[in-house]
């Protein structure tokens, strides 16, 4: 009865392709079915897929045969396990996908899943963001986040880490895409090109991420108290004219075209990453390119 455990994904995904594996897969639908609820399995399909894995293996290897047939039943047990951790791993790393952005949760690393997700992303044509380190260097992160994404918040300290010990070795580029559902984030992105307007962008950058709890729950005051450090006249009256509102508008957009669907998203030399743990990849990759 334990083969038929194995035997029922088997014939499930076979039955999808071809009618004759059908009649199988309902056979071990039946038996798994009578096992479960504890009755004797009937259906002899156990038998027959034993007579047919021996007789196969016996072309082979006659030692190899006799031994398949003297612990069928614990050798079918550790494939029922193996197929159970496999389903607990997928589940695992879907998970960790869902919530992290990466099949390894916050460890990140290698996923198969953000690979082909971000196969299709593209660097927007046209980058219009706020620069830091050397425009001609040879290595090129570009950056697309949102004020009040907590994931975005929580790569800064390393975004940090990298401008400062890279300096002219690093291009890195900022571009607000602002997430809908993230309260505050459009007015967080137009206050960030207004303060860069008079050149105390990263200053103003760093006291909105240290307040972003405070600024989602209390939203347009907390960018002006922020702004107290700079020419209040100045940054209120690019706030009410909407000074930026266009430029903002076409950077979104832009980043909708290139597939960008969520934040923060890393691109290094034109590699995408994204997600919550992504940033530390990103980290990986620019000390890679530089040789270190």
């Amino acid at each position: 009865m334990v083969l038929c455990f194995i035997a029922l994904p088997v014939f499930l995904v076979l039955s999808l392709f071809s009618a004759k594996y059908r009649p199988f897969a309902k056979r071990a639908i039946d038996c798994v079915f009578k096992t479960a609820t504890l009755r004797p399995c009937d259906t002899g399909l156990d038998e027959e897929i034993k007579a047919a894995s021996i007789a196969g293996i016996m072309k082979i290897s006659p030692a190899a045969a006799s031994f398949v047939n003297r612990h069928i039943e614990a050798i079918s047990l550790v494939f029922i396990l193996l197929m159970l951790l496999s389903v607990v791993f997928t589940a695992e790393g879907l998970y960790n996908y869902w919530a992290y952005g990466n099949c390894n949760g916050k460890q990140g690393g290698f996923c198969p899943i953000s690979d082909i997700t971000n196969a299709a992303l593209k660097v927007p044509t046209t980058v219009n963001g706020i620069f830091a380190g050397n425009q001609s260097a040879n290595v090129t992160v570009i950056e697309f986040g949102c004020y009040t994404c907590p994931y975005t918040k929580e790569a800064e300290a390393v975004v940090r880490n990298m401008i400062s010990e890279y300096g002219n070795r690093l291009n890195y580029v900022y571009e607000s895409f602002p997430i809908q559902e993230h309260p505050y984030s459009r007015e967080a992105a137009l206050a960030g090109l207004c303060a860069n307007d008079e050149g105390k962008y990263w200053d103003y950058r760093a006291a909105v991420f240290a307040r972003q709890e405070d600024l989602r729950a209390n939203g347009t005051s907390v960018l002006y108290g922020i702004a107290k450090g700079l020419n209040l006249t100045q940054f209120d009256s690019c706030m009410a004219g909407g000074k930026h509102d266009v430029q903002l508008q076409k950077n979104t957009d832009e980043c909708a075209a290139a597939g960008i669907y969520g934040t923060p998203t890393f691109f290094v030399n034109g590699k995408p990453y994204v997600g919550q743990t992504a940033i530390f990849d990103v980290q990986k990759e620019v000390k890679r390119l530089l040789g270190e």
